[in-house]
């Protein structure tokens, strides 16, 4: 069941994060300023022993294609994913869900596995770094505004 998965878009500017800025998801509100992306990569989910799935496109469509990470190379669209904006247009009118794919990990993902943190601003970067010091881990944390809608 794909609830039994920990979901990771391959990209910044997530349909999530879309979705919320936008006032999609009544019960957040519209302020991403709070939000922070957990950076990993498949290459490292893969290292730290777990199961990852890769998809075509947003997993909870039934005709979606789920393959294991290994032989996910082809699977996703790149150039989507570095595209600032994937709205469906009439020449591509699955770009949006295209742009949904996923990284799938099985069960739950280590703290071990992320190599990064990105915060929308240095206030929320200070907030961030000083609850990872209280814990006892560092990892860097990075202000990137631009990965925010």
């Amino acid at each position: 069941m794909v609830g039994d998965y920990v979901p990771f878009y391959f990209a910044a500017l997530s349909p999530m994060m879309f979705a919320i800025s936008h006032g999609r998801v009544p019960s957040y509100g519209t302020d991403v300023s709070g939000l922070i992306y957990l950076v990993t990569s498949t290459q490292e989910l893969v290292a730290q022993g777990l199961r990852v799935l890769v998809t075509d496109r947003n997993a909870a469509l039934g005709y979606a294609e789920f393959r294991p990470e290994s032989e996910s190379d082809d699977l996703v669209d790149w150039d989507l994913m570095k595209q600032r904006y994937w709205n469906d247009t009439d020449k591509y009118p699955d770009r949006r869900e295209r742009r949904m794919a996923e990284c799938l990990v099985h069960g739950k993902v280590p703290f071990a596995a992320f190599g990064a943190i990105v915060a929308q601003n240095n206030q929320q970067a200070a907030n961030v770094e000083a609850v990872l010091s209280a814990a006892g881990t560092a990892v860097s944390v990075y202000v990137i505004p631009d990965w925010y809608i």
